[in-house]
């Protein structure tokens, strides 16, 4: 979704509408907790919280299917009013026979949170779905709150294949958005002041899968979530693709209804034939880009995440060994940026390397690297980007910060853990 970052600039700026690359570092982070004093109007429904204790939930489970949906919507922030737009563009399908959409949204407004059974409605100004229960002051910035949406749907609504969408604000590794100072990751709950950081997104898949179920595709309605640090965080649970962005997106984020349809036309589709329509539908959707920038979205096959992991660590190893850190900045400088200035494509990073290093074992390393990232040899299976308005992206991106402000936090990561990328990113600071 769109991040309060491009709602607060657009604000402030009365004039054409901007990125975040435009301003300073400094000035980012003050306008971005400005931006948690956002108070927009409410759309919450006007249903009264009964709260239910879904772990307790007796109720009988349905008829197994082929796909479930589930879409977790943390509307406890700015975001709130796109909610109701997404839900009724679910709606316009609805579940069948073949296809179960499950929702649970929360709202800042009233501090409640839904769950739903998606139905077929054309009311747009309502959710006529099937309310299934409802609960007062929900964290949805907890990690919690999602592995209990995500068992609790799976118990009653079993399918084949199951899809999880997180939808909400999201800046990759990270929180460009902090609803706490150091908390990076995606998911944040302006009522509580808490989000899912990234290693909390890595356990909270594993801790589903503790629970008895799985996520085959793990999608990202939010911005700028489709991060080599990211992904290779999932590297140990059993999702199989990684639907997501390397750059910010508008705040009605997909379009439902356009690749709903043809999954509930056809709903033997797999989850790679499934991340595929979501990207082409979302890209088709917005044509001109949006805020001045490009739009990218991607789909990566999570297996093949560790061995980009390997190159990558193949690349910083040369490089520092190398000294070779004028070409790395020039590459560095010249490279994709996004919204968030530090993230930059890492494939056009590479090419840009490659170009400009004299050294052999920096040559060889960022050939290799970029090689593996061309779509269909590596992890990037799908990548696109806006029709009318064309970007260096090429699905998947990196930190490769211009200044040391935001580094905090980043050796908490796998990657960190298992790979000199950190140790190459601190390098690359050094004056």
């Amino acid at each position: 979704m769109k991040t309060a970052l491009i709602i607060s600039l657009s604000l402030l700026v009365q004039a054409a509408p901007v990125c975040a690359e435009d301003f300073s570092p400094a000035a980012i982070l003050s306008v971005l907790q400005e931006s948690r004093e956002l108070k927009p109007a409410s759309a919450a429904p006007a249903i009264q919280a009964v709260p239910v204790d879904f772990q307790a939930d007796a109720s009988a489970a349905e008829a197994e299917k082929e796909w479930t949906v589930m879409v977790f919507i943390n509307g406890k922030n700015d975001l709130e009013p796109f909610s109701l737009r997404d839900i009724n563009e679910m709606e316009m399908v609805g579940s069948n026979r073949g296809l179960n959409i499950v929702v649970e949204v929360g709202y800042q407004s009233n501090n409640n949170m839904y769950r739903y059974l998606v139905s077929r409605d054309t009311e747009p100004a309502r959710i006529g779905s099937r309310l299934l229960g409802s609960a007062f002051a929900i964290d949805m910035g907890d990690p919690a709150a999602v592995k209990d949406f995500v068992l609790w749907a799976e118990r009653r609504f079993p399918a084949r294949k199951y899809m999880l969408i997180l939808w909400d604000h999201g800046s990759g590794w990270l929180k460009g958005n902090p609803v706490e100072s150091s908390a990076k990751g995606i998911s944040d709950d302006f009522v509580t002041g808490h989000n899912i950081s990234t290693p909390q997104l890595g356990r909270l898949l594993r801790d589903i899968e503790a629970g008895g179920a799985r996520v085959d595709l793990l999608a990202f309605d939010a911005c700028l979530m489709q991060m080599a640090e990211v992904a290779y965080e999932l590297k140990d649970s059993r999702v199989e693709y990684i639907a997501g962005s390397e750059e910010i997106e508008p705040g009605d984020g997909y379009p439902y209804d356009k690749w709903l349809a043809p999954l509930a036309a056809n709903p033997g589709m797999g989850s790679r034939q499934l991340g595929v329509l979501v990207a082409r539908e979302y890209l088709k959707a917005y044509p001109n880009g949006f805020q001045r920038s490009g739009m990218t979205y991607s789909l990566l096959e999570t297996a093949r995440v560790p061995e980009l992991a390997v190159k990558m660590n193949a690349l910083a190893l040369a490089a520092v060994n190398a000294n070779d850190k004028a070409a790395v900045l020039r590459a560095r400088n010249e490279a994709t940026r996004y919204s968030l200035p530090d993230n930059k494509d890492l494939r056009r990073f590479a090419q840009l390397l490659a170009r400009h290093s004299r050294d052999a074992g920096v040559k060889t390393a960022a050939e290799d690297l970029e090689r593996f990232l061309r779509r269909g040899l590596g992890p990037v299976v799908f990548n696109g980007v806006s029709a009318n308005k064309g970007t260096y992206s090429y699905g998947v991106a990196a930190y490769i910060p211009q200044s040391a402000a935001e580094i905090r936090g980043y050796d908490e990561l796998k990657m960190s853990a298992d790979t000199q990328w950190d140790e190459f990113v601190r390098w690359l600071l050094q004056p």
